[in-house]
């Protein structure tokens, strides 16, 4: 075992190092693609799933997962949840830009205090679903809405905030039963668990914990509105958010 995975590390490492020397050969390309804030092209938005340099080509530089250039590399500057440049970093803020037909549309990126900003979930799933709407400029409208087209189940504030996916996996970055997440940890300030955050207060009309508040999180189980968050007790339908984990290991697919 110890020597198997010894052999997928050097490849992976190979495979790193021919990436890099493909992304280095790259110029910025005229039409549609996705830049880093530090000049490093992070593919072309095309058609062409045969393209090298494609955004879509899971063998190319910008495609593939162990690439360092791109943006579905969890560990790249690109990809991970603190890279410098990263989509996925919610403190980011050099996140990348989109260009549709040579005009820019907008960052990609976690960080929902970017001005002209389109979140990663609404950008993947138009990118990977409706390529050809990318392609004229046109994005599912937010985050709520791709999550919903997906099927996700997940929290959602009454700001639009997202909160969390309820799968009972510790090992998700986005799931609330990950202590050391986003939605996990009780140190967020985008977590129902921290009791200073507008999403843990009691307080706060965005929070569960306010028993007087009309405005709690959702919850969204296969992208349908299953209930309310709340420890107020006149909203209907709800859920209490202090047995929240047991009822989501009973109603929502650990790998969902």
């Amino acid at each position: 075992m110890a020597s198997s995975d010894k052999t997928k590390e050097v490849l992976e490492q190979i495979l790193a190092q021919l990436y890099s020397e493909q992304a280095q050969e790259s110029k910025v390309p005229n039409g549609s693609y996705l830049i880093a804030e530090d000049g490093q092209l992070l593919g072309k938005i095309t058609d062409n799933a045969y393209d090298t340099e494609s955004i879509l080509n899971q063998y190319g530089p910008f495609g593939s997962q162990y690439s360092t250039t791109s943006i579905f590399n969890a560990y790249s500057q690109y990809g991970s949840q603190y890279g410098a440049y990263s989509i996925n970093n919610p403190y980011c803020t050099q996140p990348p830009k989109l260009y549709i037909n040579g005009r820019f549309i907008g960052y990609i990126s976690a960080n929902q205090h970017i001005p002209n900003r389109i979140s990663p979930e609404a950008f993947f799933y138009t990118l990977e679903n409706d390529l050809p709407s990318l392609l004229r400029g046109q994005i599912v409208e937010s985050e709520s809405k791709a999550r919903q087209f997906k099927g996700d189940s997940y929290i959602e504030a009454q700001d639009g905030t997202f909160l969390g996916k309820l799968n009972p996996n510790r090992f998700d970055q986005e799931s609330i039963f990950n202590r050391f997440g986003t939605y996990g940890n009780k140190f967020s300030q985008n977590s129902i668990f921290n009791k200073f955050s507008p999403y843990g207060s009691q307080f706060s009309n965005l929070s569960p914990y306010n028993k007087f508040s009309q405005s709690p999180p959702r919850l969204f189980v296969k992208g349908q509105f299953v209930a309310f968050l709340t420890v107020n007790n006149m909203i209907r339908p709800r859920i209490d958010p202090d047995t929240l984990f047991e009822w989501a290991e009973e109603n929502v697919s650990k790998f969902g």
